[in-house]
């Protein structure tokens, strides 16, 4: 269990293995802000930075990170990714900044990385022994 400061000042003891995705900060938000998807229904939303609160996590293997179409990180459980797609023409950006999107469960994630790359970094290859 892991104690995670809400937005709101509260702590919450959350199973670190329940988490799925992490994100940081949008460009409206003032201050630190992230966003914990798989502890509740919606979202948690926390004033420690991403990448902090990612660290602490100490989950294995850890949350492999990819990145959003603002160019910030984005870690996902790959364990918890049911599809990773080509976007569609209602999901692309002006810039072209979306190439894949990343289904976990009802949730998804357009990010910047190829189909293939986001693959590989979501299941990365078995160690042989």
């Amino acid at each position: 269990m892991i104690l995670i400061r809400a937005l709101n000042g509260s702590e919450i003891a959350v199973d670190e293995n329940a988490i799925i995705l992490v994100s940081g900060p949008y460009p409206h938000d003032v201050g630190p802000h992230t966003y914990v998807h798989g502890v509740d229904p919606g979202v948690l939303v926390t004033a420690e930075g991403a990448a902090e609160l990612v660290a602490r996590l100490g989950v294995s293997p850890p949350l492999p990170k990819l990145t959003r179409p603002n160019s910030t990180p984005v870690w996902i459980k790959g364990s918890a990714v049911t599809a990773v797609r080509p976007p569609l023409a209602t999901e692309t950006s002006p810039d072209g900044a979306v190439k894949a999107v990343v289904f976990i469960g009802g949730l998804h994630q357009a990010v910047r990385e190829e189909v293939k790359t986001a693959e590989n970094i979501l299941s990365p290859p078995a160690a042989t022994v």
